[in-house]
């Protein structure tokens, strides 16, 4: 992808997507080009992403945290890659009593939709830290649970080792898990339309909120180059954590749940 763009106001100081070349490819998973990507779709991320996925995201968030055993001894959970907060109003649902939530994203635009939200929840104390969670200060052995829900896919397979480290790190002993990230299915017949998905449906989408598709053409870049949660499970085995594997939908979704059995 070499086509490039004047950058924006917004992306100045940031790497520009716009001017990816192929040596410099790698840079998709920089820091600071994530951080910007996610600022300058914030104000139509959740409503492109609904729609562009015919609703399944949400059904996915749905059973990504229905994975989680509620319990009333939990106490402290994190919400990893937050975002805009899309999975708060599931928690609060399935939550059997009062605990705190932290929210832990990159983007300071998803976060300060997110605070919009921190009030709605009558079982929920939510608090955000912007941050990296690859370089963060959470407490060790301090989580009951975490959840993440679409962020996988913008971490190199070398990023997704230090993000197992930092599981197995933050969750208490018998502290539980569940990721669940856009996957690409095995199956030829589902396949055919999951390209047509990135390649044209999430371009089209980014073209008639955005202005521009160059943007969520990116997700569609992360997402085919993730392919799915299988290698993020072996990261997650080989810090000992007990790890499951999970389809959504014949594969066009999957997903890693389990817990930490032992310190």
């Amino acid at each position: 992808m070499t086509t490039a763009y004047p950058p924006s106001s917004e992306t100045l100081g940031t790497p520009d997507p716009l001017c990816i070349t192929k040596e410099k490819e790698m840079d998709i998973y920089d820091e600071k080009f994530v951080e910007g990507l996610f600022n300058r779709m914030s104000k139509t991320y959740g409503s492109a992403n609904y729609i562009s996925s015919f609703g399944f995201t949400e059904r996915w968030r749905k059973q990504c945290i229905n994975q989680i055993k509620w319990n009333s001894k939990i106490d402290k959970g994190f919400d990893l890659m937050s975002g805009m907060g899309e999975t708060w109003n599931l928690v609060n649902k399935e939550s059997k009593n009062n605990h705190s939530l932290i929210g832990v994203d990159i983007s300071p635009k998803m976060n300060e939709k997110a605070r919009e939200k921190t009030n709605n929840y009558k079982l929920l104390k939510i608090s955000i830290r912007e941050e990296n969670v690859l370089e963060n200060e959470i407490d060790t052995n301090s989580g009951d649970y975490i959840i993440s829900t679409f962020g996988l896919k913008t971490f190199s397979d070398e990023q997704l080792k230090l993000l197992a480290k930092e599981v197995n790190r933050i969750l208490k002993v018998n502290g539980q898990f569940s990721f669940v990230e856009i996957s690409k299915p095995k199956n030829l017949f589902l396949l055919i339309p999951y390209m047509f998905y990135l390649k044209f449906m999430i371009p089209i989408i980014g073209k008639l909120f955005m202005g521009n598709s160059i943007d969520y053409r990116m997700l569609g870049i992360y997402c085919e180059r993730f392919k799915d949660c299988e290698k993020f499970k072996i990261h997650l085995e080989n810090q000992g954590l007990k790890v499951e594997l999970v389809k959504y939908f014949f594969g066009c979704a999957t997903g890693v749940k389990g817990k930490k059995v032992y310190a």
